[in-house]
């Protein structure tokens, strides 16, 4: 009751505020999920001599939401705006409001200071480079199938994952100076947030603040440098028992010329150092480190064709939590069939499905230690291009997307460890290969026909290997689709999507100093797939329902009786407004 009263109160003021403005302006989402799902396998049925089937644990389960976040936004004048996103949430079988939630899910006022500095204040989106400030992806899936795409925004949209940036809590500011002489422009943007806040007892507040500066020379030449810290406040808690500090510090650059209309040519990469020191009531760790990331690229603009290659070395204690958290726990529990098996409930393993339905497996906070990961998803770059322990060159192919066509990509990543991690000797670095690439084909526009025509397809593969305390893991990511517009505006949907992962690693094992302590024999033979159809009717661009079917297989041949199928209706309506 409450809570109710406060949300009252709270929207009451903003009428107030609004009533004020010039202008005022509504936009917001809707949205309505149905979903409907069978589990079945050896998991829950043995079929060996003596074995008991599964009783613990539902075969099936009905669930969905509808959802409305309504945005409000207040303009007083141009150089002004305050806006707030109201979500109303009410979960499937909740009658006359039962069981609905009533949240802000964002607030931020946002303005031009004297006409000179743009600024937001807030639930803010911050990056900056892969070094210092980036949400990564952790899985290559940029030519997955359009109906496993709708899957992922859900999941995107309701853990703020807007392209590679960080949603925190804070301020940001920035502007751009121009210059006639010598220099085009300089743009500057600074920010700070609280990432977490002090329990008044032995926890201090943490905060992230950093900065960017770049300088625009010419069309040939741009600089910047970057910095960026995390680090808990003194004297937020009365009792401190820890206190970290990470610094990163950055500089970029970026050269590049034309050879007529014809060729292009750049020169461009990043290097930077970290400290990391966290100190305790009885010991104080320090480690400083650095890396670098040099590149070069030439387009052949009549083909619409990029070759690009770069060399990095990033050491083996470089520490930049806010481009090496991970956005998804691989180690988190499913909220569909949460675990199989009788008697001692076996936990069910996150699989590829989980990772584009599951909205509740995300990681929203930057963390000061790196996480624990499954090396059969990313096992190169766990922690994005700043995985520490790392060199070696990456290169790659680009081609289309100026007439719209299609467009394709092929990467390979040939890259070692600095230093070994569990063993001595000659032989002791893991050596990582990694080759991936897709493409996606509009076959309409090749044609010249009317209505859409897409293909999709998508392949990573990646192999870990190490001679002393043999290493050998092989993964195979398989990604393939389609989307035919049978109708006007009715498309039929189709996608296929695979993962088999064979061998072995030793995972570290990390105290809370980041420092590896021991490691994990991880040991897997496992094959998952995912085979999807189903339609989509486009009301208009921003607005659409879709209703799909999906069969999930997994088989894990390293633990008796681990395998199982799921199989999912989907029901879902989008309306952007």
């Amino acid at each position: 009751m409450r809570k109710n009263l406060l949300l009252v109160a709270i929207l009451a003021l903003f009428a107030v505020n609004f009533a004020n403005a010039q202008t005022v302006y509504f936009n917001g989402l809707g949205r309505a999920i149905v979903t409907n799902s069978s589990l079945k396998g050896l998991a829950l049925d043995p079929d060996t001599l003596g074995s008991i089937p599964d009783t613990a644990n539902t075969r099936k389960g009905t669930g969905g939401y509808t959802l409305l976040d309504l945005g409000i936004n207040a303009q007083p004048s141009k150089s002004l705006r305050a806006s707030a996103i109201l979500s109303v949430r009410n979960e499937f079988g909740g009658f006359y409001g039962d069981g609905s939630r009533l949240i802000f899910r964002q607030m931020r006022l946002d303005g031009i200071l004297n006409k000179v500095v743009k600024y937001e204040i807030g639930d803010i989106d911050l990056s900056m480079t892969p070094y210092t400030l980036y949400n990564f992806a952790p899985v290559y899936d940029d030519y997955e199938a359009d109906i496993f795409k709708i899957r992922r925004s859900i999941v995107q949209y309701q853990n703020f994952n807007f392209g590679n940036n960080w949603r925190v809590q804070g301020f940001h500011g920035s502007s751009a100076l121009a210059f006639k002489k010598y220099v085009q422009k300089i743009n500057i943007s600074a920010f700070g947030a609280r990432t977490r806040r002090t329990n008044f007892k032995d926890l201090p507040d943490r905060l992230l603040v950093g900065g960017q500066i770049g300088l625009v020379q010419s069309k040939h030449l741009e600089l910047g440098g970057n910095y960026i810290s995390y680090f808990d406040v003194e004297n937020t808690a009365p009792s401190i028992i820890t206190n970290l500090k990470n610094d990163v510090l950055t500089g970029n650059y970026k050269i590049k010329n034309e050879f007529g209309e014809k060729l292009g040519v750049a020169l461009y990469g990043e290097v930077g150092t970290s400290n990391f020191k966290y100190d305790t009531a009885k010991i104080t760790v320090e480690n400083n480190d650095y890396f670098y990331d040099l590149g070069a690229s030439v387009k052949y603009n009549p083909l619409d064709i990029k070759l690009y290659g770069s060399y990095r070395y990033v050491g083996p204690y470089f520490s930049s939590p806010g481009a090496q958290t991970r956005r998804i726990n691989d180690f988190g529990t499913p909220a569909l069939f949460p675990t199989v098996g009788n008697n001692e409930a076996l936990a069910r393993t996150p699989l590829l499905f989980d990772r584009i339905s599951n909205e509740d497996m995300r990681n929203l906070a930057i963390q000061p230690l790196l996480m624990n990961y499954l090396p059969q998803y990313n096992n190169i770059t766990p922690y994005g291009v700043a995985t520490p322990n790392r060199k070696g060159i990456s290169i790659g192919l680009t081609a289309g997307g100026a007439d719209k066509k299609f467009v394709a990509d092929v990467m390979l990543d040939k890259l070692s460890e600095v230093v070994g991690e569990g063993t001595s000797g000659s032989d002791n670095k893991r050596d990582y290969f990694g080759l991936k690439g897709g493409a996606s084909i509009f076959i309409n526009k090749i044609i010249g026909f009317e209505k859409q025509i897409v293909l999709n397809g998508g392949f990573r593969y990646e192999n870990t290997e190490r001679k002393t305390n043999a290493i050998k893991l092989e993964s195979t990511l398989i990604d393939a689709g389609f989307s035919v517009e049978i109708l006007k505006q009715l498309d039929l949907m189709g996608g296929y999507k695979s993962l088999n992962a064979k061998g072995n690693e030793f995972l570290a094992v990390r105290n809370a100093f980041n420092l590896i302590t021991g490691y994990n024999n991880f040991q897997l033979d496992s094959k998952q797939n995912i085979i999807a159809a189903g339609l989509r009717y486009r009301f208009s661009r921003n607005t659409y329902f879709s209703g799909q079917y999906l069969w999930i297989n997994y088989n894990e041949k390293a633990f008796m009786f681990n395998d199982y199928k799921i199989n999912q209706l989907f029901l879902s309506y989008t309306m952007v407004f």
